[in-house]
């Protein structure tokens, strides 16, 4: 029951971010949204809500800011070379070696890259524990695994 109530509230202050307003509607109708999606999905995570887990909550704003700074940057590479003719496209495939090992981390990683303009995810080997990437720009694949190793360190840190 804990964990449902701290859903709504979740849901409602995300609510009220996205709406941008602190007000007497708007937490209103943050609730009469929120109630009914964390009922309905409250059996989706197991367990119970635990406020130690809250300790890693600057590190998710860490990976939120990083992220952010990488895809600005990429949208205008992207945007560069598809404004300019003269620019050539050399895509590449890489092979990137994970050392995360939690499932949700690696989903979550696999969509920051995928959500990256000029990177996409084909595979994961879970094997070799390993992610398949196509790079638009062929050159820039050290820099790509730069930008994946920092976004990988930080969630290392959130689900240790």
């Amino acid at each position: 029951m804990k964990r449902y109530l701290m859903h709504a509230l979740m849901l409602t202050a995300f609510w009220m971010f996205i709406v941008g307003s602190i007000s007497f509607p708007s937490i209103v109708q943050g609730l009469a949204l929120a109630v009914p999606i964390s009922y309905v999905f409250r059996n989706l995570f197991p367990g119970t809500f635990d406020v130690s887990n809250l300790k890693e909550a600057p590190y998710l704003f860490k990976y939120f800011g990083v992220f952010l700074k990488a895809l600005v940057i990429s949208n205008l590479e992207v945007a560069y070379r598809i404004l300019s003719p003269s620019t050539e496209v050399k895509p590449k495939i890489m092979d990137y070696k994970l050392s995360l090992d939690h499932p949700t981390a690696v989903a979550i990683l696999a969509d920051s890259i995928t959500l990256t303009p000029g990177t996409l995810v084909l595979d994961y080997v879970e094997d070799e524990s390993e992610l398949v990437v196509h790079c638009l720009n062929g050159e820039s694949t050290e820099e790509t695994r730069k930008d994946i190793r920092s976004w990988e360190d930080i969630l290392m840190k959130v689900f240790n």
